[in-house]
């Protein structure tokens, strides 16, 4: 088996892992929050990306084992090699009589296979079921506020101090909270805030004090977590629109009809 055999066949192999989790991490991404970057070296993920190759690749030699029970059946194409690509792996050669076509279907086989992991691992993420239990462990202590602003019934209101100090006050800012990045430690690494505004915040002996600062709302404001010395983030219920044909005055008027 040659070197350039033997790296083909690994990245074959673990193409379809590599696709599912990164599907996987596509989906389980939130408009509100963005999940905790993956540890390096973490012996998670290399679990992950190998057991989901592993499925993978038993669906795809399940197809071949349904193809080749059905050709022993009755023969559709008659092909002058095996075109299981999962017995040239076993053996540690590829078959004799491959044409330049046939590569190419083997290489598309793999390809398909990878975009179905993909595919199937997006949706996974996506489904309730999954994402209500693993929401605890992609957002840590946001995992609440996650799940309330992702309904659409809520909104979060971030309340941000800077490090910007000057004569004893520090600049902060308030405003709907647009994105949250999470680090390792599950903190804030990044905060994206809309028609925010901005006050100052004065500390003294006995009492913390805010001065509001004439100004008109910033449209978006994007504070990296070297800017953050505090951060405050609460919920508040959006109210349902009220149903104008139910109000007092509607009712009486259809009384009277």
């Amino acid at each position: 088996m040659t070197f350039g055999y033997t790296l083909l066949v690994a990245l074959l192999l673990l193409l379809p892992g590599f696709a599912g989790y990164y599907g996987y991490r596509v989906g389980e991404a939130s408009d509100f929050v963005s999940p905790r970057p993956d540890r390096p070296n973490s012996t998670q993920t290399i679990f992950l990306i190998v057991l989901l190759a592993l499925v993978g690749h038993v669906v795809g030699a399940g197809l071949f084992a349904v193809n080749e029970t059905l050709a022993s059946w009755k023969t559709l194409v008659p092909l002058p090699y095996d075109p299981n690509p999962y017995k040239a792996l076993i053996n540690g050669r590829p078959p004799t009589g491959l044409s330049s076509l046939a590569i190419e279907l083997e290489l598309s086989f793999f390809l398909a296979l990878a975009g179905a992991m993909f595919w199937l691992c997006e949706k996974i993420a996506r489904a309730k079921l999954i994402a209500s239990r693993t929401d605890p462990i992609r957002f840590g202590w946001l995992a609440p506020i996650v799940q309330k602003a992702g309904i659409g019934d809520h909104v979060a209101v971030g309340y941000v101090r800077t490090t910007s100090e000057h004569d004893g006050a520090w600049i902060a800012y308030e405003g709907s909270v647009r994105r949250l990045t999470l680090d390792d430690d599950d903190g804030i690494k990044m905060i994206v805030l809309e028609q925010c505004d901005r006050f100052l915040v004065r500390i003294k002996d006995d009492r913390m004090e805010r001065v509001d600062v004439e100004s008109s709302p910033i449209a978006m404001m994007h504070i990296a977590s070297e800017q953050i010395a505090d951060f405050a983030i609460e919920i508040f219920e959006v109210p349902a629109p009220a149903n104008e044909t139910n109000t007092p005055a509607a009712n009486a008027l259809e009384g009277e009809g």
